[in-house]
């Protein structure tokens, strides 16, 4: 079987994610671990914060990284070996490298929790709820195209991330964002806010770039047992030396998940799993490349019941 594991990006958080992670008898020593890197019991941080809390920055990538972690722990085994390919969107691509085996679970959670802390100071956090990001949904008429440009260049917001048919994610400071969104002659637009703090993939994080590439060469880096797609460009990775070029360059220029599907695509690929939380990129599989299945591990009632749906579909 040719299958590919999706590692989901910010945005799809929730409070009762971690829930499963903390029941799992077999998921025990990798909450250790996470809780050594926070220094207190994790348990007690997660259902410490309040509901704006769980879209923090550094709080958000550190919980979405544990529940990929988890998941991959206990779907791995089923799998009957490597997957095909690996890609992550955004912080997901991070993780890609720990599926593929390059990266331990801790210094995984390690490197997520600097990445993030990095982040952060490039660009303090605005208010809560304060959104840095939006997604501009669907393929835009020229009219529209050109007003968006011009209100981009008014405003001083960028594109991030470059997604399948058209969608773009917008990303900027709050104040930009809030003009941005506000602009009359965008009014026609399928413009959606999203809970995002930080302008992830644009300039404003620059000065994380070269901190983030000490950090990768401080950490164990092997070569992935299967490829892990480069967000930038949709590009196989096959060597630990890739990461310390793709993962620091992902975090100040545009993503292009566009192409990162598009390689996919050309795989063969006849299923794909995504770690969560959320099922966004399954759902783009299943519309992008049909004749491949998708699905989120979230919507399996336990994770054994994957095995027999790959055999379904093998």
């Amino acid at each position: 079987m040719r299958l590919a594991i999706l590692c989901s990006g910010q945005a799809g958080q929730h409070r009762e994610m971690l829930d499963p992670v903390f029941a799992a008898r077999d998921c025990a020593d990798l909450c250790d671990t996470a809780s050594r890197l926070l220094g207190r019991p994790v348990g007690d941080w997660w259902r410490g914060l309040d509901e704006s809390a769980l879209f923090a920055n550094a709080n958000a990538q550190f919980a979405i990284a544990l529940v990929q972690l988890a998941a991959w722990q206990r779907i791995s085994p089923l799998l009957g070996g490597a997957p095909t390919v690996v890609a992550g969107y955004s912080l997901g691509e991070v993780i890609a490298w720990h599926v593929a085996g390059a990266l331990s679970a801790a210094d995984t959670l390690s490197l997520v929790r600097e990445r993030a802390h990095l982040m952060d100071a490039c660009v303090p956090p605005g208010p809560a709820g304060a959104g840095c990001m939006a997604l501009w949904r669907g393929r835009t008429p020229p009219t529209l195209r050109q007003a968006r440009t011009e209100a981009m260049t008014r405003h001083g917001v960028t594109i991030a991330i470059h997604r399948p048919g058209g969608d773009l994610v917008i990303g900027g400071s709050p104040q930009a964002m809030d003009a941005f969104v506000a602009e009359s002659k965008l009014a026609a637009a399928d413009l959606k806010r999203l809970p995002v703090e930080i302008p992830s993939h644009t300039a404003a994080l620059a000065n994380a770039v070269a901190p983030f590439t000490d950090a990768l060469r401080r950490h164990t880096l092997r070569d992935p047992i299967c490829p892990v797609l480069a967000g930038i460009d949709g590009t196989p990775q096959r060597r630990a030396t890739d990461a310390l070029n793709s993962l620091p360059r992902q975090l100040a220029e545009p993503l292009h998940w566009d192409w990162c599907m598009e390689t996919l695509g050309g795989l063969g690929l006849d299923a794909a799993i995504e770690l969560g939380p959320g099922n966004d990129l399954a759902r783009q599989i299943e519309t992008e490349m049909p004749g491949t299945v998708a699905r989120s591990v979230d919507e399996f009632a336990h994770p054994d019941d994957i095995a027999p749906w790959l055999d379904l579909h093998s």
